[in-house]
């Protein structure tokens, strides 16, 4: 029975191999083959904690099996748990240095981490055991580029596009890398790309993406603007306005000055933690990198350890539901402290030592009614930008489903306004110290908006802030390219690049639009 639901799985008859193995696990539920393959169905289906509760029996009960380990790390990692993966991850590869996939897990989890020269480490062991694999070789082309070494990456990602022309992961990497020329090529292998009829979905959106990225170097902004639109159009949203709308009314409702009155003493009081917020392409990246650069200051990333607490708490309600809030409001002083505990533990993983440790994750914004219940000392930088700026800069880059507000020029502009309908209100009500950072004041005066920062956190100035593109640290968000360069002025209003096409954004932003 095992053997006929491998042969299904194989052949993509995922249901009858679920079947097969339901069955064995009837009459043998401690059988750990039978779990183990039924939590990488699991995985396939993208119901990552249902898989690492399926796998860990039979890691139990074989924890010298690596293909276990591997897999339980996979489903870890997928899951938003790189921290628990690696020790799976590490196991497998002690127990079978020549599993492949388990260094190529082992690496991505450092990268998810931001441990740059671990994950290098990692894909180099892999690539030994595999020297011609396109996959792990665009693997370590991402870790350069996270370390800064484009030069490196895209010598890397052309030599991968030169045997696939159609690699995804290799196109978008090199548009990530470097600025192009007239003197590159790369723009007619996009091109060719997308004459194949058989790419579909993410992957033409990607392919799109990236020409769009070349034709704006190029300074051909009306084909660039057409294969920005191409992208959203094959792309694939399921973003409901009028839920996210519901969900800022019912924050506004709930979170005012009352709310926290009555909750005097609530939290833990520790000033460690730091949220850098905002919309995404606002600045966060370059805050962070500025702010990291200072040797009191640890800067831990785009952390996901908020979101998990918002799941503990929504308990399956969706975000914007009326039993989300309630629980919301339900909390006692114990349970706030509760919920902090696993936060501060991750900060203090990631830096022991620190005083301020920069949790950069752009849409903490939407939970900073909770942070304030949590983390009552924390301090918080919104990064603001002009509207046009923001929203164009949001619309012309490759965003994953999560982002699906981007969709459409029209719907960035509704759901800009949300968000600064949200911010305004938190701003005004919360017992949080927000300090309000313009990215065009940054861009104008970097040193003196560099020591109100420091000096917004309680700390000395350190002139190491002024040479944040010096700084030596792993960086994984789109921006990454950008911080490795001193400050320049050319992102300011490059909205009018595309004046012409942006009709729908200035409708829907209304009033907001002055700003721009």
């Amino acid at each position: 029975m095992l053997q006929r639901g491998i042969e299904h799985q194989r052949a993509g008859d995922l249901r009858q191999a679920e079947n097969c193995y339901q069955r064995v696990l009837h009459d043998r539920p401690d059988h750990p083959e039978a779990s183990n393959l039924l939590g990488t169905l699991a995985i396939l289906a993208e119901k990552y904690a249902t898989a690492a509760r399926l796998i860990e029996p039979a890691v139990k009960a074989a924890p010298k099996n690596a293909m276990y380990r591997n897999n339980l790390g996979n489903a870890l990692l997928l899951g938003g748990h790189p921290e628990k993966a690696l020790r799976h991850l590490r196991k497998a590869t002690a127990l079978e240095s020549r599993m492949i996939e388990a260094w190529i897990n082992l690496a991505r989890s450092y990268r998810k981490l931001e441990k740059g020269d671990s994950a290098l480490k990692a894909y180099e062991r892999a690539l030994a055991l595999n020297p011609q694999s396109t996959r792990v070789r665009t693997g370590i082309g991402d870790t350069l580029v996270d370390l800064g070494r484009m030069g490196e990456a895209t010598e890397l990602f052309r030599g991968v596009l030169s045997v696939e022309p159609d690699n995804i992961a290799a196109i978008a990497g090199l548009a990530s890398a470097r600025t192009f020329t007239t003197e590159d090529n790369d723009l007619e292998r996009f091109e060719a790309a997308l004459t194949n009829a058989s790419l579909k979905g993410g992957a033409r959106a990607a392919i799109h993406s990236a020409a769009g990225k070349i034709c704006d170097d190029l300074k051909r902004h009306d084909d660039a603007f057409d294969h920005y639109l191409q992208a959203k159009a094959v792309s694939g949203s399921e973003f409901r306005l009028t839920d996210y709308r519901r969900f800022v009314d019912k924050s506004v409702e709930l979170f005012a000055p009352l709310f926290y009155f009555a909750r005097k003493g609530f939290g833990d009081t520790s000033e460690r933690p730091v949220f850098v917020v905002g919309m995404p392409r606002s600045g966060t990246t370059l805050t962070e990198q500025i702010l990291a650069s200072h040797p009191k200051i640890a800067g831990a990333g785009e952390l996901t350890e908020m979101e998990k607490i918002v799941r503990q708490v929504t308990n399956r309600a969706k975000i914007d539901s009326d039993a989300y809030f309630k629980r919301i409001g339900a909390l006692d002083g114990k349970d706030a402290k509760t919920l902090a505990k696993p936060y501060l533990s991750a900060i203090h993983r990631h830096s022991p030592s620190a005083a301020r440790v920069i949790d950069k994750m752009p849409h903490n914004f939407q939970s900073l009614g909770l942070i304030a219940l949590l983390f009552p000392n924390a301090r918080v930088v919104h990064c603001m930008r002009s509207p046009m700026d923001n929203c164009v800069s949001c619309f012309t880059h490759h965003f994953n489903k999560a982002h699906g507000y981007t969709q459409t020029l029209e719907m960035l502009g509704l759901y800009y306004r949300e968000y600064r309908r949200l911010m305004a209100h938190f701003t005004n009500v919360l017992p949080l110290r927000i300090f309000e950072l313009p990215y065009e004041d940054m861009i104008a005066d970097q040193e003196g908006m560099s020591r109100k920062l420091i000096d917004f956190l309680d700390l000395e100035w350190d002139d190491a802030c002024l040479r944040f593109h010096e700084t030596e640290r792993t960086v994984r968000t789109l921006s990454r390219w950008q911080v490795r360069q001193p400050i320049y002025t050319s992102s300011v209003g490059r909205w009018r690049r595309y004046d012409r096409h942006l009709g729908p954004l200035k409708e829907a932003l209304g009033d907001l639009f002055v700003e721009g």
